[in-house]
């Protein structure tokens, strides 16, 4: 069992030869398994039983590839050995269960990260499957101006992110970066004259001269108990990792309303939507009137690789969801090939397409009274654009491609 509070020294095979530090076996094998998912820049590795054999696959770039089949034999003894390393119960085969693995990976032999690994089990047919989600301290928290939006939306953010008060939305579904564009925030607004605390769920990343919390619901530390009670900690600025209820909605606006900014997220399918959902929970329509500032709708594409991208045309399919977007005609268009610099994908890393939602008066307006068909017609006047118009900029600019496009935004 490793200690708690120990980090795991986690090294290469030829490093490991250097130090005198070889393992065998199983050891050898899970160590090979980790160093080479965090290498390779995924972030979550799936250990995931078949009948005759155990699969490891990896997500890159929002994608899941399959890295490793191994033989059905030696799960038993991978999956111990990680639930091991999480201080997970090894016994315990037939319920969930959550663990973590501090990790100090060591790339080189003079540099070294911290790496935080959260692992959760599932039993299925065939035994229990792991998912460990990696947290790279070094590599995932990027400045605020690498993240895609374009220069007027970045302008507009600045803008509304000065106010002394009020209520800013990150709307997406799961895994389209939200929690790193409110941490791009917070280290973009972070100053010593000013009080900011988060609470979380859970704490992805460690924000220097941030205070952060993180909810525990076994224990009875809830959203919506930890924004009370954070609401007497004279708080400047604060980050609500999600708001899943009424209760927790109308408190972060009460915040709004007292003279905080608050950020927090929703699961919505455009920034409009956003404030419908809020009414759905039952949300007084004029609480968010007086407190929404702005809302970030947003997804994630993958870049192409500017090592093998090649020019290409529009396919005729596509010509009616180009025409939908308002956006014109394309002038460039490209398509990925694949090449050794991109493992033969076709893409290298990610990149945001994003939807901003600026509340003015008369948008609020028409908020407080719930007409949302003028809602909407007042954010086509005010040019509103789309997920997809921005996307499409960003093929144009040959960043990515249509199909990556038009496989999150309609």
């Amino acid at each position: 069992m490793v200690p708690e509070n120990v980090a795991y020294e986690l090294y290469s095979l030829d490093q490991q030869y250097a130090l005198g530090l070889v393992h065998d076996g199983i050891i050898a094998h899970v160590d090979k398994l980790l160093h080479r998912a965090i290498e390779r820049g995924a972030s979550d590795i799936h250990v995931q039983p078949h009948e005759h054999v155990l699969v490891i696959r990896e997500r890159i770039d929002g994608r899941l590839y399959d890295a490793e089949h191994v033989d059905q034999e030696l799960a038993p003894l991978i999956i111990s050995r990680l639930k091991i390393l999480a201080r997970m119960d090894i016994a315990k085969r037939r319920l969930p269960q959550d663990g973590r693995i501090n990790v100090i990976f060591h790339p080189t032999a003079h540099v070294d990260r911290a790496i935080d690994i959260r692992v959760s089990s599932f039993p299925t047919l065939h035994g229990e499957k792991l998912v460990l989600r990696i947290l790279d301290q070094g590599t995932r928290l990027i400045n605020f101006e690498a993240l895609g939006l374009s220069e007027p939306m970045q302008k507009t953010m600045h803008q509304l992110l000065q106010r002394p008060h009020g209520l800013f939305l990150v709307t997406g579904p799961t895994g389209c970066g939200k929690t790193t564009m409110l941490y791009a925030i917070l280290t973009m607004l972070n100053s010593r004259s000013k009080n900011m605390v988060t609470i979380e769920d859970p704490i992805e990343y460690v924000l220097p001269g941030v205070s952060q919390s993180q909810i525990n619901v076994t224990a009875g530390f809830t959203f919506d108990i930890g924004l009370r009670a954070l609401l007497r900690q004279d708080p400047d600025i604060i980050m609500l990792g999600e708001i899943r209820d009424k209760e927790t909605a109308n408190i972060a606006m009460e915040a709004a309303l007292t003279g905080h900014l608050v950020f927090s997220t929703l699961h919505t399918n455009d920034a409009l939507s956003a404030v419908i959902r809020l009414i759905e929970m039952g949300v007084e329509p004029f609480l968010i009137s007086a407190t929404l500032i702005g809302v970030l709708a947003q997804r994630l594409v993958r870049r192409l690789c500017p090592c093998c991208k090649q020019e290409n045309t529009a396919p005729a399919s596509l010509q009616p969801a180009i025409h939908t977007s308002h956006y014109g005609p394309l002038k460039n268009v490209y398509k990925q090939t694949g090449c050794a610099s991109c493992s033969q994908v076709g893409f290298k890393g990610q990149i945001g397409i994003f939807q901003l939602l600026p509340i003015d008066q008369q948008l609020a307006a028409l908020i407080g009274i719930q007409d949302h068909a003028a809602l909407h017609a007042l954010c086509e006047k005010q040019g509103v654009q789309s997920l997809a118009h921005d996307g499409l900029s960003k093929v144009e600019q040959g960043i990515t491609t249509l199909d990556e496009v038009f496989s999150v935004a309609q």
